[in-house]
């Protein structure tokens, strides 16, 4: 059964890779060689590689927002975590923190950026604060979910032989939610990420990519924007091989 999913799951990245190579393959020839669009506002594949090979400046930039990033989503991760339990296990918690919880999600974070640079100066804390609320709440959100829903029988089976109940029943119950919180919070922490760096530093792959729209060099504007896509799907796709492992843990496959 498991060679029959590889296989399925080999034969799909094929297909998609294949997809992007056409993809690509088109893009190039409509910009590059028919001219279907003008190079200065919408750049052929080429001048993206191009501008990711010489640049050393978008290399150095690209430190400065992992920084940032890692920071955030790491503090962010721990904080949704904790709070995610403790609202999941005990009534009165619950109460009190999954509507601060709900209405943060449904509050378009990026418009706290303003504040937030008011608050702490332009530069890197707003955008740390920013992503570290992009993370916290999808992973406090998905972890309440899954320590609320541990089944009764275990935990009674639990007290039964003794232990901790909590780390030995709850935690590893809610595994799999804390793993599909970040799996959300990451997009959603790299959209608050660019969005902190365009609007309030002056450093970082927002930065780059407003400074280099404004000076018509869209083939590196893409190439920064390329990098946040690249980081995004890699980053997800760890997560999904994680959250697979977990899933297989737990069913005992």
């Amino acid at each position: 059964m498991r060679s029959r999913e590889r296989v399925m799951r080999s034969r799909g990245l094929v297909i998609v890779a294949v997809e992007l190579v056409a993809f690509v393959g088109l893009w190039q020839l409509a910009v590059a060689q028919f001219h279907l669009v003008n190079r200065i506002f919408f750049p052929a594949p080429s001048d993206i590689l191009t501008s990711l090979l010489s640049g050393g400046e978008l290399v150095a930039q690209l430190g400065t927002s992992a920084t940032s990033w890692a920071a955030g989503f790491g503090a962010g991760a721990l904080a949704g975590v904790a709070t995610g339990m403790l609202a999941g296990t005990l009534p009165w918690a619950n109460r009190l923190i999954m509507p601060i919880l709900w209405s943060l999600w449904a509050t378009p974070l990026i418009a706290l950026q303003p504040t937030l640079t008011a608050w702490l100066d332009y530069g890197s804390g707003p955008i740390v604060v920013l992503v570290f609320l992009s993370t916290m709440i999808p992973v406090a959100l998905n972890t309440a979910t899954g320590a609320a829903l541990v089944p009764q029988s275990l935990l009674r089976a639990g007290h039964v032989y003794g232990g901790n109940v909590y780390l030995r029943i709850r935690v590893p119950w809610s595994v799999p939610y804390m793993i599909g919180g970040l799996r959300l919070a990451v997009p959603t922490s790299l959209i608050g990420l660019l969005v902190g760096e365009m609007v309030g530093a002056p450093s970082g792959l927002g930065s780059v990519i407003v400074n280099a729209t404004s000076r018509f060099r869209t083939g590196e504007a893409f190439a920064a924007i390329g990098v946040y896509v690249v980081i995004s799907v890699v980053l997800v796709r760890l997560l999904d091989v994680a959250e697979r492992r977990v899933g297989r843990w737990r069913t005992g496959d």
